[in-house]
């Protein structure tokens, strides 16, 4: 199962709260549906138990009209590469549906214009189950050991708009795109993800979140260490090899004992070990040198080489 999957069903098995939260998660769980019309209501989902979920939610809600429930008709599986492990839920009862917008705040005899009636979400609590019934059709979360990022999707971009306002009232800094004739909301700071996750109550989806990103951090940092470390041994190979080459061609032209014995000893070092740091070499002189001694050494004898090869060629 998919993190998004994942996520979905934990959320759908949080306690049903007060009928005004239960009115607020249907409200937006139908709003944001795959269809969402006076003629017809369908949902498509992966998830499992979200089909149950709304048929409690429905129950419950839909006594306010003496109606038993949605009554939702599960349509034939999908035969499609896109449609598979796809539940399609549908709903064109017309007693149900009238029933249904007249709770929500439409007016099902006449065009039926998606509007955002934010009257359901009056108290904090509220919001809270709108939220969680939005996400639950219309939303989607990448796994965050790949990337941070979570959208909520819509065919209706006037709603898709005041969905936008709605979570700006709510502090939230979301984002929004056209992709293809949907409006897509979209979130990709871990730390406002964390905030919606929080909200709608998928507290383990957030530990995991939070998890994940320790794991980047501490993994990014190593990747850094590592990188620094191996471009200083890089720096440090190249001019090792640099002073090798430099201390040769004044081999070739003087006498070793030209040098002074400290200087003699450097070159000697730094010919049989180019490739070896200063720390390294500095433990083999006899005796041992501290770091700082053996490159001031080594920049001495690099100084009178390069001044030596000068004169030398003119």
């Amino acid at each position: 199962m998919s993190f998004s999957g994942d996520v979905k069903n934990q959320l759908c098995q949080i306690a049903l709260s007060k009928d005004c939260c239960a009115l607020a998660e249907l409200y937006g769980l139908l709003l944001f549906a795959t269809v969402f019309s006076a003629k017809e209501i369908r949902v498509v989902t992966g998830t499992a138990k979200l089909p149950p979920r709304i048929d409690a939610l429905g129950r419950r809600v839909l006594q306010r009209k003496g109606l038993e429930g949605l009554g939702l008709s599960r349509l034939p599986f999908e035969k499609s590469p896109a449609g598979q492990g796809k539940i399609t839920l549908s709903l064109t009862d017309e007693p149900t549906l009238h029933g249904l917008f007249s709770l929500f705040g439409y007016e099902p005899d006449k065009q039926v214009v998606l509007h955002l009636h934010n009257w359901h979400m009056e108290e904090d609590c509220c919001r809270m189950a709108f939220l969680r019934g939005v996400f639950l059709t219309g939303g989607y979360i990448s796994d965050p050991e790949r990337d941070y990022y979570l959208e909520i999707t819509t065919p209706h971009r006037a709603l898709g708009r005041e969905f936008m306002a709605l979570l700006g009232e709510m502090g939230f800094s979301a984002k929004q795109m056209l992709r293809r004739s949907s409006s897509v909301i979209y979130f990709k700071e871990s730390e406002q993800i964390e905030a919606f996750l929080t909200m709608i109550g998928a507290h383990r989806a957030v530990l995991t979140l939070m998890e994940a990103k320790v794991i980047k951090d501490v993994r990014n940092h190593i990747n850094r260490k590592v990188n620094c470390e191996t471009a200083n041994l890089l720096r440090s190979v190249e001019t090792g090899q640099s002073q090798a080459e430099i201390i040769r061609a004044y081999l070739d032209k003087f006498p070793l004992e030209s040098l002074s014995p400290p200087l003699q000893e450097a070159a000697h070092l730094r010919l049989q070990y180019p490739d070896e740091s200063l720390s390294a070499l500095a433990k083999m002189a006899d005796p041992p040198l501290t770091k700082s001694g053996l490159n001031h050494r080594l920049t001495k004898l690099m100084k009178i080489a390069k001044e030596a090869l000068g004169q030398s060629k003119e």
